[in-house]
This record gives structure tokens, C-alpha cells and sequence, in this order.
């Protein structure tokens, strides 16, 4: 043999046996990293969501405050004595009971729903500060207590 291909043989194989030693290409898993939302958008997005949100909240309660006329505490001067009636958003307080409610808030007038039973009854709107009622055939007459 001759001794320069023993030569080339020998560089052929420690080639051979460099190639097996490092990875392909095509396998390695790229270290570049993933795109990430940018952060100041992101947090610019999620500002604007909450206070849209707040907004809407703030909107709904002040809406049903003060576009029912009966929230608040009425009294009525009657021959059986003093009546006080107090309406909240979701209840009203009528002879030291609780009562959830409902509203169906009309022009002149507004009709109180008992949640429990699914009985109304209407209230006239006479101003601001006068309300009726009539029950049993008597009217009933409430002002605003301040």
C-alpha cells in the first residue's frame, strides 16, 4: 500500500468520526425566544378594559338611584299612626321587615314587585317629595324624609 493513501485513509476516518460527534443542524432547537405581547400595550389594554368596566358600574347604579323616585325613606301621618316606608335598590323596609324587590319604574307612577309572592303594588308620583298609595280602598300619603 502506499503510504499516501494510508494517509488519506486515515484523515477520511477521523473526518467521518468528527462528523458523528457534532449535532446536525436540523436537530439543535433554536435559542431564539418566543415573541411576548409588548408589555406597555399590554398593560395599556388592560388599563382601558377596568376602567370601562368601573365606568359601566358606576353608570348602572347612579342610573337606578336616581331614576327611581322611591329610593329613600318616606313617612305618612294616618289615623292608625305613623307608616315609614324605605326603598333601597333591592328591598324596602316596611313595618321592620325586609322585603326583596323589584321596580317597574313608569312616568307617574312606580310599581313595587315582592320578589316572594310576585305581588305589586303602585306607587302615584305626586312631586319629588310626595308619594301615594291605595290599598283597601284608602289612600295612603307619604313624604320624603330627609
Amino acid at each position: 500500500m502506499h503510504p499516501e493513501s494510508r494517509k488519506s485513509r486515515m484523515s477520511n476516518a477521523k473526518t467521518v468520526s468528527r462528523k458523528a460527534k457534532t449535532p446536525s443542524r436540523v436537530r439543535t432547537v433554536s435559542k431564539v425566544p418566543a415573541k411576548k405581547p409588548s408589555t406597555p400595550v399590554f398593560q395599556i389594554f388592560s388599563g382601558i378594559v377596568i376602567v370601562l368596566f368601573l365606568a359601566l358600574g358606576v353608570t348602572f347604579y347612579w342610573d337606578e338611584t336616581h331614576r327611581n323616585p322611591l329610593i329613600g325613606k318616606w313617612r305618612a301621618e294616618t289615623k292608625l299612626g305613623i307608616l315609614e316606608i324605605q326603598f333601597d335598590r333591592k328591598s324596602m323596609l316596611f313595618f321592620g321587615t325586609k322585603t326583596p324587590v323589584c321596580y317597574d319604574i313608569q312616568a307617574d307612577k312606580v310599581i313595587v314587585f315582592d320578589d316572594d309572592i310576585k305581588v305589586g303594588n303602585a306607587y302615584k308620583i305626586l312631586d319629588q317629595e310626595t308619594i301615594s298609595t291605595e290599598a283597601g280602598g284608602y289612600k295612603t300619603v307619604y313624604k320624603k324624609v330627609k
